[in-house]
This record gives C-alpha cells, sequence and structure tokens, in this order.
C-alpha cells in the first residue's frame, strides 16, 4: 500500500487506538518530519496529545475518524466502529499501556514490510474453498502479515481473555507475539496455553498446519538477562520460561533486529544461513535435542544463538564450566550474551548487513 506520511500516521494511530509518543519519528521514519507532521494535524484538529499519569500517547479526533472511514474504510472499519477499545481509549493508565504495547509492534512490523493493513492480506482464518496459505518472505511475492488480537479473538474467548498477547504473525509458520518493553510482564501460563491451543485448532481447520512458537519484543537486550534469570517474582505471576511454547523468540525493537524478523518468516533463509555457518565446523550436529551446533577444527564446540531463542541460551547457561566453547549472534546481541555467559564461552559476531548481502535481501 502506498500512501503518504499523513495518512500512513494515521491509519497507525487507528489500528493502534494510541501511539506514544516518543514512537510517532519512527512510525513516519523521520523525527523532524514527525514534528512538523504533528504541528499541523493538531492545528487542524485531526490529532491530539493525551499526557496523563506520565504516559504520552496521541490519538485520532473524529476529524481523522471520518476521514480514513471514508478513504480507508476497509483498514479501519473494525478499529473505528462501536465501543472498540481503539476507538473509544480509555483514560486508565494500564489499559492505555497496553495499547501503546500493541502499537510498537504495528508499527515495528509494518517498517519491516510486513503487511498489517487488512487490504493487504488474507483472512487468518480463511473459509476452506480459498487459495492454501503462502508466504515465503517479506516483501516477497507471497505476504507475511501480521493480525491484532481483534482480527482474531472472538467474542465467546472468554478463558483468553487476559492474554498478554498483541498478535499474530503469519509467516510459513506462526507466532504469537508479546511486547515486555523493558521489564517482566505478567503472565498466566494457563491463559497463555489457551491462546495457543485455540489458535492451534482454528488454524488447523483452516490451514491443515501448524505448530505456533512465541516472539517476546521487548525495548532492547537489556531484558534478556532478567528472562533468563527469572523464577517468576515473588507472587509467581512475571513471566518466567514454561513449556507454553517450545521456542521462544526475543527481538528487542532496533533496526538492526529486523534481521532476526525475516529469518524466522523464512525458511529458506535460515537454512541457507545455517549451511553457511556450517561450512566453517569440522564437524556438525545432527543431534536437535542439544544446543550446540558442532565443533571446529580444534575440537571447540561451536553455538548458534542469533535466532536468540531463549531456551537454547537458557540450556547453553547451565552446561558445565569445563565445556565451553564459541557463541555466534548478531552484533547487537553481543553485550548481553556477553555478561550472562562463563568466562569459557568466547562471543563472535555475525554482522547483519553481511547477512542480507549473502542471502541477497534489501535492507
Amino acid at each position: 500500500m502506498k500512501i503518504d506520511r499523513k495518512d500512513e500516521l494515521l491509519l497507525l494511530i487507528a489500528v493502534s487506538g494510541e501511539i506514544p509518543s516518543d514512537w510517532v519519528g519512527r512510525a513516519v521514519g523521520s523525527e523532524s518530519y514527525a514534528a512538523a507532521l504533528l504541528t499541523r494535524l493538531k492545528r487542524e484538529g485531526e490529532v491530539k496529545l493525551r499526557s496523563k499519569d506520565g504516559v504520552r500517547g496521541y490519538l485520532l479526533r473524529n476529524k481523522a475518524k471520518q476521514y480514513l472511514l471514508v478513504h480507508y474504510g476497509e483498514d479501519v472499519r473494525l478499529y473505528l466502529s462501536g465501543a472498540n477499545s481503539t476507538n473509544h481509549v480509555k483514560s486508565e493508565p494500564e489499559k492505555r499501556l497496553r495499547l501503546h504495547r500493541m502499537s510498537m509492534v504495528w508499527i515495528y512490523f509494518h517498517h519491516a514490510g510486513i503487511r498489517i493493513f487488512q487490504s493487504e492480506k488474507t483472512e487468518l482464518f480463511p473459509v476452506f474453498h480459498q487459495a492454501p496459505f503462502s508466504t515465503p518472505d517479506i516483501k516477497g511475492s507471497a505476504p507475511v502479515s501480521y493480525y491484532g488480537t481483534m482480527e482474531w479473538k472472538q467474542a465467546t474467548d472468554m478463558e483468553i481473555k487476559g492474554s498478554r498477547a498483541c498478535g499474530v504473525l503469519a509467516a510459513e509458520r506462526f507466532y504469537v507475539v508479546y511486547n515486555m518493553l523493558d521489564s517482566l510482564m505478567k503472565w498466566v501460563p494457563k491463559t497463555e496455553r489457551n491462546v495457543r491451543s485455540r489458535l492451534e485448532v482454528r488454524l488447523r481447520k483452516n490451514r491443515g498446519c501448524i505448530t505456533i512458537s512465541a516472539i517476546m519484543m521487548g525495548t532492547d537486550m537489556a531484558i534478556v538477562r532478567r528472562i533468563l534469570t527469572s523464577m517468576g517474582g515473588l507472587k509467581g505471576n512475571l513471566f518466567s520460561l514454561d513449556d507454553v511454547y517450545e521456542c521462544y523468540y526475543y527481538i528487542p525493537f532496533l533496526e538492526e533486529a529486523v534481521i532476526q524478523l525475516r529469518l524466522l518468516c523464512s525458511e529458506a533463509g535460515q537454512v541457507r544461513l545455517y549451511q553457511f555457518l556450517c561450512k566453517a565446523l569440522k564437524q556438525v550436529n545432527d543431534n536437535c535435542f542439544t544446543p550446540e551446533a558442532g565443533a571446529d577444527e580444534n575440537g571447540n564446540l561451536v553455538y548458534f544463538c542469533y535466532m536468540m531463542d531463549l531456551w537454547q541460551v537458557k540450556r547453553i547457561m547451565s552446561l558445565p564450566l569445563r565445556r565451553g566453547g564459541r557463541v555466534f549472534c548478531f552484533t547487537y546481541q553481543a553485550g548481553v550474551l556477553r555478561s550472562i555467559l562463563p568466562e569459557c564461552f568466547k562471543v563472535e559476531t555475525i554482522r547483519p548487513e553481511k547477512v542480507y548481502r549473502y542471502l541477497g535481501w534489501k535492507e
């Protein structure tokens, strides 16, 4: 969808309900342009700033809602109708922060080339006679799509009402997406397990798959240390690694971390990168139940952690100290891995831009 930046911002506010004030620059791709655009939109009565309880965000005014309904009805009608939380944003800080967490994911995925608007994507649960769902790569011939909770939750889903999920990423595999910001979020395993099972049942009926993993997103890489050492907090109600999902992948809201997102959406890309890195190994490990990829010519165990599979990193942390080895990750992941792994592990980095060039992807 090719739209100007003003309409792009209004659409992102519409699907989000409320955009965090410090994310508007990311939404339109320029901090300076965002400042000028917001000044004009506020003067023309299309957006307003709400600053309350230390939470600052931008909402749509009725003038902008009517404009979007006329020109982008298919994309916004779900969000700007009735008493939906995106149409009538509540003033309670917790409800507004939930919208902010979801807004960040909308914006990040949109600028990663993932289709988020309804006019661009098929239904998550298509009827049986529709063509099979196929998504080889972001910005490829078939779309990778993201669906917010309002697009897949049903009125009867009372047992998952308290879920912390922001949405579902539909690629060759499916992922439930969460946003932790910079702290451990509240977590009820039973509720999140119900989310997964509901989605798997509905997707299996319509698409004939499915195994679902989780993508945990956050402000930066620092939260990874807290995740990997979390025991659930004093009351046991905070997130810690569990068996709700077999795989938990962590992706920070960093521009360079889009490479992880693209790899998760492309089986072919993952395989090509893995095979390329394995060329440097003398022995390749075919056992998927152990964390190492193999061993180098000196007998050192080698671990590939660039996908930031949290369970894999947790297993490496629990290995006997005498084993050690080499750990390969992306540049922005290295700092936190060096801080949590014993000194016997040597952390080595992969530059995302080199992966883009090798795979023939555009940055």
